[in-house]
């Protein structure tokens, strides 16, 4: 099963960056007319540090690191889109 998500991870990734030309997730879950920096640690009341596999896939699991942080690089570029999303510690 490792090879065939790894295929689907990288056929859904080609697709978003043609279709966007970001590398990146875009900022695209309005709340309250605006793009809220929550999105970038989760959109539509997802909380992406929260997300665990399954009994079987617990193995490749990574522990949180709760000092890590990251910028993206790409990001939308239609009109009133935000910047790159930015992600850090609680």
């Amino acid at each position: 099963y490792g090879l065939i998500n790894i295929a689907a991870f990288l056929a859904q990734s080609m697709k978003e960056t043609i279709q966007y030309d970001a590398c990146d997730e875009n900022s695209w879950d309005l709340i309250g007319g605006k793009y809220p920096l929550s999105n970038a640690c989760g959109q539509l009341g997802q909380s992406y540090q929260d997300y665990h596999c399954s009994d079987e896939e617990k193995h490749m699991e990574c522990a949180v690191d709760p000092d890590m942080s990251i910028t993206a690089v790409t990001h939308a570029k239609w009109y009133g889109a935000p910047g790159p999303l930015f992600c850090g510690p609680k």
